[in-house]
């Protein structure tokens, strides 16, 4: 089922609900209009904020799976992401979920994975109508994009990352080896959730993290790619505050754990990191041709505010506009 480029542009992540009401209200306008003339639009509205990681993102359906392990505990965090490091007191938020099983890890996004449940309802009625995010990340303003499943006995893990608004992207798998931190333990003990706590710290592609682990549950694993020390982490904070895992919530609980399989994953993509790095590097430098590059032919409109700031009509882009966005990945190098 093919998806528009339009409705998933427009899926972005706006924290105001007046901008959010305003969006939609565009958006539905040009969507007549592409029903009526049959022709293809793409409106965009610059005087919003766009956070980087608050973008649509391809949908899954979650029907199509495979159960890989059972968890033992289910762990909750709260991720905490600047997306402009010139704005570093501005901050969107992101619950991660990690299942920890027997053999298999696996830390996902909580709204994204609300955004797949939706979707995939609305398939099973026959239509496609979840496009749009900002009804499950309205509050927060984040979404973190990477899924990541530790393979414990292969001593790897495989990152799942959806690039960015445009339906034409694949989602990109790679491959790294497992505890790729070289921890330092630290002075310093204290409680977090009840358990008694250790320190460590240590440097990780560009930036110097400090955290916080229990040897009362003995699971050497973490949030997102972070794992090697001897217990579970419960908290993760970056020196320059932007960005941070907290753990909210630890429950002892079996649930499958699943790797999302079947005839529509054939946009799965194996690709090693520094292809996700450029592929994101070029979106944030020029979204705009990112989107053409992706969407060949596409009419990319700007919206037009007065003096007072209000909406004003729109104007088709001119060949070679460029926009960038922010871009302040947890990743540096």
């Amino acid at each position: 089922m093919s998806r528009s480029p339009i409705a998933s542009f427009f899926a972005m992540t706006v924290p105001c609900s007046e901008v959010k009401r305003y969006c939609s209200f565009i958006l539905n306008t040009y969507l007549k209009q592409i029903t009526m003339n049959k022709k293809l639009y793409f409106v965009m509205l610059l005087t919003l904020a766009i956070p980087r990681l608050a973008l649509a993102q391809n949908p899954i359906n979650i029907d199509e799976y495979k159960v890989i392990d059972q968890s033992r505990f289910i762990i909750t965090y709260e991720a905490m992401m600047t997306d402009d490091s010139l704005k570093p007191t501005k901050h969107n938020y992101d619950r991660l979920v990690l299942m920890v099983g027997d053999s298999i890890s696996r830390c996902y996004s909580n709204t994204m994975h609300r955004y797949d449940s939706a979707f995939t309802v609305s398939e099973r009625k026959g239509h496609d109508s979840y496009k749009n995010m900002s009804h499950f990340v309205a509050d927060s303003g984040g979404v973190w994009v990477p899924d990541v499943y530790k393979y414990y006995g292969s001593e790897r893990m495989t990152v799942m990352h959806r690039m960015g608004t445009v339906d034409r992207v694949p989602i990109y798998l790679y491959d790294e080896p497992l505890d790729l931190m070289d921890w330092k333990m630290s002075f310093g003990t204290k409680e977090i959730l009840g358990y008694p706590c250790f320190k460590a710290e240590c440097d990780f592609r560009g930036r110097h993290w400090t955290a916080w682990f229990t040897m009362q549950i003995p699971v050497k694993d973490g949030p997102w790619k972070f794992g090697g020390l001897p217990g579970l982490i419960l908290e993760m904070e970056e020196s320059r505050g932007h960005y941070a895992f907290r753990c909210i919530g630890i429950e002892n609980q079996q649930k499958p754990m699943i790797w999302y399989d079947g005839p529509r994953f054939e946009d799965y993509q194996r690709c090693t990191r520094a292809d996700v790095m450029k592929q994101e590097e070029d979106y944030h430098a020029d979204f705009i041709g990112y989107i053409r590059m992706a969407n060949p032919g596409i009419k990319i409109h700007i919206a037009k505010t007065d003096a007072s700031g209000k909406y004003a009509g729109s104007e088709e882009a001119p060949e070679g506009y460029k926009k960038a966005l922010p871009y302040n990945p947890v990743e540096l190098e």
